[in-house]
């Protein structure tokens, strides 16, 4: 920017102080110079100008119905960043001191000699070159700010639509699944996966590429993304294997490593039918048991995996378990209230947890944050006596639905209160998804029907939902199913990440319950609320 690009505005009643200032601003290459007579018509000007239309103001403070002062308050209200010059010959420091309070940035005598004003002018007006230059570097910055947080949401998205959660908040014959993933930075560098092999046989992995940032992450996202299409694959022709996968999984894994890093991972083939875990497991946290009440420990079976790594260990545990929790180093490495790792209370602790739920409870409860990503998945047997609190057949018309939930605590008083009340708006939102998907049958495009605000026709067909409430020592459970198709529960637990509308529901029952699991079809559900 040149001096004859600024703009400067001289407001004094004196013409004859007017013509002198400009004159020397001239001399010294100032030529953008605007006058104001009066200080009301500078005001006048002032409330309509942009923040670029004005640089450099000069104002008397002796003019007639408003002084100087008040022409600097209302200047340096509008455009703080202004620069101001006060133009006077007055030695009141109070002037002085209120000026400096409204935010004045220089004083001239109008008398001023014409060196002392070229050297006071080249100072102030690299004040205003500063500004432009530090307003033009905001603008570059606040690009590349923007640019930076739209790369990372989509990296976050691409994370998460690698990733492949198919047994988490589902629930097998008497087993629960459930899984919580808490990353530390926005690109985490923990990944995993849960699939399904067949009715009682489950993969399982938690990778973690040590280290922080872009590399960490995309070594975890590469790894995992490499297992999920190896084993989809295999199962598209009733192939799997598990030590294949590993074999495969450990060589590409070691063949995108640097020469610096270090990744580990875990990879669990899971068997609920006949109480057997195969696994290995590199560098990562042991794996941790419940059987009877005793806590087992299985032991990571190899180091972390390097550029150069060619050997590793396949194990087997073949003892009837009832729990089983793998989880990332976030977990156990984080420091508690009491400064020591959160390790040492979960292992005391361990067998206590009923639901997952109860172990981030715990964890939140002592952790004021993880210092690293968190990723666990616990398989639970759920082998306690329940009691039948109510069974009933609900018709689903909303009229219906409306009348049963507004009598329902009056059915399950018997319940502690604050239970009866979450039980009455989790089965709410769950009638009115039921009455959604089976009778109105609107589901992948209920966001689409909602934004348009469209009608839906109802079919005239009756349709019911099996409800029972049921009650043991720890929980009581809400056991809910209708004949509907169903739908894929973990594409709609994604989806919480991404829609607006999709995945609402569940996100507000998670919240209402301690746990909430789906069967395979995803036409029926339970919703856990511990006592």
């Amino acid at each position: 920017m040149d001096k004859k690009d600024l703009k400067i505005i001289i407001v004094d009643d004196s013409k004859v102080s007017y013509v002198s200032l400009k004159t020397m601003l001239g001399s010294i290459g100032f030529k953008n110079v605007k006058y104001f007579e009066y200080p009301l018509e500078y005001v006048k000007y002032l409330k309509k100008a942009k923040q670029d239309e004005i640089d450099i103001v000069f104002i008397d403070y002796e003019m007639p119905r408003m002084n100087g002062l008040k022409v600097l308050y209302y200047t340096k209200f509008k455009f703080k960043d202004i620069i101001t010059v006060m133009m006077t010959s007055s030695t009141d420091k109070k002037l002085k001191q209120q000026a400096i309070k409204y935010g004045v940035n220089e004083f001239m005598n109008k008398g001023i000699d014409f060196f002392e004003f070229k050297t006071k002018m080249k100072i102030l007006s690299n004040l205003r070159y500063y500004y432009y230059e530090i307003k033009e570097n905001q603008k570059k910055l606040e690009v590349i700010l923007q640019y930076k947080d739209t790369q990372e949401t989509l990296a976050v998205q691409k994370q998460l639509k690698i990733i492949e959660d198919k047994i988490s908040h589902h629930y097998y014959g008497d087993w629960i699944i459930d899984s919580y993933f808490k990353p530390k930075d926005i690109l985490s560098g923990d990944s995993y996966s849960t699939l399904q092999i067949d009715e009682d046989r489950f993969f399982i992995s938690i990778v973690d590429g040590m280290g922080k940032g872009v590399s960490a992450s995309l070594s975890s996202v590469l790894t995992v993304s490499f297992m999920n299409y190896s084993i989809k694959r295999s199962l598209e022709f009733n192939d799997f294997n598990f030590e294949r996968l590993v074999k495969d999984t450990f060589h590409y894994a070691s063949s995108i490593m640097l020469e610096n890093e270090a990744l580990s991972f875990t990879m669990i083939k899971v068997d609920i039918k006949n109480n057997f875990i195969k696994y290995l497991n590199c560098g990562m946290p042991p794996f941790y048991l419940l059987s009877n009440g005793e806590i087992i420990k299985l032991k990571p079976n190899n180091r972390p995996l390097l550029q150069n790594s060619k050997e590793y260990k396949i194990d087997e545990y073949k003892e009837k378990f009832d729990a089983f929790l793998v989880a990332s180093d976030g977990l156990f490495e984080s420091i508690d209230n009491d400064n020591y790792p959160y390790f040492i209370k979960f292992k005391q602790r361990f067998s206590s947890f009923y639901l997952l739920s109860d172990l981030i409870k715990d964890f939140k409860e002592n952790i004021e944050e993880a210092d690293d990503d968190t990723t666990i998945v616990f398989l639970k047997r759920d082998v306690d006596k329940y009691n039948i609190v109510l069974e009933e057949k609900v018709l689903l018309t909303q009229e219906n639905i409306a009348d049963f939930v507004n009598n329902l605590e009056f059915k399950i008083n018997s319940l502690p209160l604050n239970v009866v009340n979450k039980i009455v708006f989790a089965l709410n939102e769950l009638l009115i998804n039921c009455y959604e998907h089976s009778v109105l049958k609107i589901s992948k495009n209920k966001h689409e029907i909602i934004q348009k605000d469209e009608k839906i026709e109802y079919n005239g067909e009756d349709k019911f939902a099996k409800l029972l409430i049921l009650k043991s020592e720890k929980c009581v459970i809400i056991d809910l199913a209708d004949n509907g198709k169903g739908f894929d529960v973990s594409q709609i637990l994604k989806s919480e990440w991404f829609n607006k509308y999709h995945g609402r529901g569940i996100k507000m029952l998670k919240k209402l319950s301690d746990g909430i699991y789906y069967n395979q079809k995803g036409n029926r559900v339970k919703l856990y609320f511990r006592l």
